[in-house]
């Protein structure tokens, strides 16, 4: 068993090619063989948001304080709130962020298929954004 603290691993910014807007990712854990479970704790500054990005087995997000928004491509923007728990499938191309006035922060769990995560894409546009209030689709 191993028991790590909060502290153990500092939080990181989100690299400006995957994130638009200030965003705080602090790893908890990324397990080791056979396991290929991961996740961390990430804080969205208010219209901070993801690109564009697949997950080879899916992603769970469970929503710890704010609110932002999630939305799968073609469909209409989502608004989460603390508490919320997002089940992307795999393959299925999405963003989340927070909203304009909110921070948001949640924890991510995915599992890799053969060493990979994540595939990142291109970015959610600043037009793109400001639409999410209106439910547009993309």
């Amino acid at each position: 068993m191993e028991v790590k603290s909060i502290d153990a691993v500092p939080a990181q910014d989100g690299p400006e090619q995957y994130f638009s807007g200030r965003v705080q990712i602090r790893p908890l854990f990324s397990a080791s063989e056979p396991a290929r479970m991961s996740c961390g704790c990430v804080t969205f500054d208010p219209c901070a948001r993801s690109a564009w990005h697949t997950h080879p087995l899916g992603q769970t997000l469970i929503v710890m304080s704010g609110r932002g928004f999630v939305q799968s491509w073609g469909g209409s923007v989502r608004e989460i709130r603390a508490g919320d728990v997002i089940w992307t499938p795999p393959g299925e191309k999405h963003w989340h962020g927070a909203a304009p006035d909110s921070s948001m922060t949640h924890i991510a769990i995915q599992e890799a298929l053969d060493g990979k995560n994540v595939d990142w894409m291109e970015k959610v546009t600043d037009d793109e954004y400001r639409k999410v209030k209106q439910g547009a689709k993309y």
